[in-house]
C-alpha cells in the first residue's frame, strides 16, 4: 500500500476512535453528590425577636436576682427588731376639737403634738378594716394605730371655700392631718368617721359633697345612728330604724360603698337585742355592721388573738393627764414594750416570741405564715 493512502488511513482511524471515546466519556452518569441542606434564611425582625427575647431573659434573671438579694436584705434581726404581733393595738376615739381642752374636746394644737408624738414614737395609721381583716402592713418595727372620729361635728371635717372652690379647712381635724402626712408620708392619712343623721353640720357644700371629699381621700364613714341614739334603751325596730336609716341614705348617695362598721352611742347596748345591733333591715335595707366599737378605755388585742372580738371592740379615748387615755397606753407601751404590736414588716405573715404562740388563734390566722422566735 503506498505510504499517503496509509497514513490517511491511519489518521482517520485515529479520528474515529478519539470521537467513540468522547462519546462514552459523555454518556457515564455524573457520580452522586451529598444533598444540600438549606438553611433556614433570618430576616432582620426576626433576628431583632431573638436579640429580645434574649434581652428579656437577662433581664427577668437579673430581676430575680435583685428581689432575692432584696429579700436577703430585708431580713431581720428577730433579737433586735422584736417583732410581736400579739401585741396590744390603740384604737383612738376622737370628737371634737376646739380652742379649749375638755373631756371629749381637743384643742387643735394638742391634735398636731398627738401626731407629731405618735409618729416618732413609731407608731404608723392603718384603716380599721385594715385592722379587722389582719392586714397589718406597717415596716418592721412599727406599731399600727387607727383612727376614729365620732359624731361628724365640723370641726373634725370642713369644707371651706378657696378661689370659687371647696378645699379642705386646715383648721380641722382631716386639715391637720392631710398637712402632716405632707411632711411625714409615711405616717398614712387613715381614719373612720362615725357620723348621725347630718354629716358636718355648717361646713360648705352639700352632705353629700363632703362625704364624696372624705372617700376621695381614702378616708372612711361609719354609722353611729340617726339621733346618736341609746341603743341599750332601744328596743328592736328602734334598733333597725336608726342604723338601718344611715345605711340606706348611704347606699343612695354611694350604692357602691360599703358601709360595715358602727360605734355605740355612749358605748351602750343590751344583750337581748345585740343581735340586731349586728344586722337587721328598715324599709327594704338590709345591712351587716361586721365591726362594732365600744367607748374607749384599753387598747385592742389584734385580729389573730384568741381574744379578739371585732363586734365587741375596745378603744382608747383621745387625752392627756387621766388614767387609761392616749398619753396614759403611750407610757405604759414604752414601759412594757412586750405588750405593745411590733410588727415584723409582712403582712403575709404573724411573728410572734414562742412564748405568747398560746394567745394566737389558728382560726383567724388563716392564710397567714406564722413565725415564731
Amino acid at each position: 500500500m503506498p505510504y499517503k493512502k496509509l497514513t490517511v488511513l491511519t489518521i482517520m482511524l485515529a479520528i474515529a476512535i478519539f470521537i467513540s471515546a468522547c462519546s462514552a466519556k459523555q454518556s457515564t452518569p455524573p457520580a452522586p453528590q451529598a444533598p444540600k441542606v438549606e438553611q433556614p434564611q433570618q430576616d432582620d425582625q426576626s433576628s431583632n425577636d431573638i436579640e429580645k427575647q434574649s434581652d428579656q431573659t437577662v433581664e427577668q434573671t437579673l430581676e430575680q436576682k435583685k428581689e432575692t438579694e432584696k429579700q436577703e436584705t430585708e431580713k431581720i434581726d428577730y433579737e433586735k427588731v422584736k417583732p410581736n404581733e400579739m401585741g396590744e393595738v390603740m384604737v383612738v376615739m376622737y370628737h371634737y376639737f376646739g380652742e379649749k381642752e375638755q373631756e371629749f374636746t381637743r384643742t387643735f394644737e394638742n391634735f398636731r403634738k398627738d401626731l407629731d408624738n405618735l409618729y416618732h414614737k413609731g407608731y404608723r395609721l392603718i384603716s380599721i378594716d385594715d385592722f379587722v381583716n389582719n392586714n397589718i402592713d406597717v415596716p418592721a418595727g412599727m406599731t399600727p394605730i387607727v383612727f376614729t372620729f365620732d359624731d361628724g361635728p365640723a370641726s373634725e371635717f370642713n369644707l371651706i371655700e378657696q378661689d370659687d372652690k371647696l378645699v379642705v379647712d386646715p383648721q380641722s381635724a382631716v386639715g391637720i392631718m392631710m398637712d402632716f402626712q405632707k411632711e411625714h408620708p409615711d405616717f398614712g392619712l387613715e381614719g373612720t368617721f362615725y357620723i348621725n343623721e347630718t354629716a358636718f353640720a355648717g361646713s360648705k357644700g352639700t352632705e353629700k359633697e363632703r362625704l364624696q371629699f372624705l372617700l376621695d381621700l381614702g378616708l372612711d364613714i361609719g354609722n353611729h345612728t340617726f339621733g346618736h341614739t341609746n341603743l341599750a334603751k332601744s328596743d328592736a325596730a328602734t334598733i333597725q330604724k336608726v342604723i338601718g336609716s344611715h345605711v340606706k341614705k348611704m347606699r343612695e348617695y354611694f350604692p357602691d360603698y360599703k358601709q360595715n362598721t358602727l360605734a355605740l352611742p355612749f358605748g351602750a347596748y343590751s344583750n337581748t337585742t345585740f343581735d340586731y345591733i349586728v344586722k337587721g333591715q328598715y324599709e327594704g335595707t338590709e345591712y351587716k355592721n361586721d365591726s362594732i366599737l365600744l367607748v374607749g378605755w384599753k387598747p385592742s388585742p389584734p385580729p389573730a388573738h384568741n381574744s379578739f372580738n371585732p363586734q365587741k371592740m375596745l378603744r382608747v379615748r383621745a387625752g392627756e393627764g387621766k388614767e387609761h387615755d392616749m398619753y396614759y397606753y403611750l407610757e405604759f407601751f414604752d414601759k412594757n414594750p412586750n405588750m405593745r404590736y411590733i410588727s415584723d414588716g409582712d403582712p403575709e405573715t404573724i411573728c410572734i416570741p414562742e412564748k405568747n404562740k398560746d394567745q394566737l388563734d389558728a382560726d383567724k390566722a388563716a392564710g397567714k405564715k406564722i413565725i415564731t422566735y
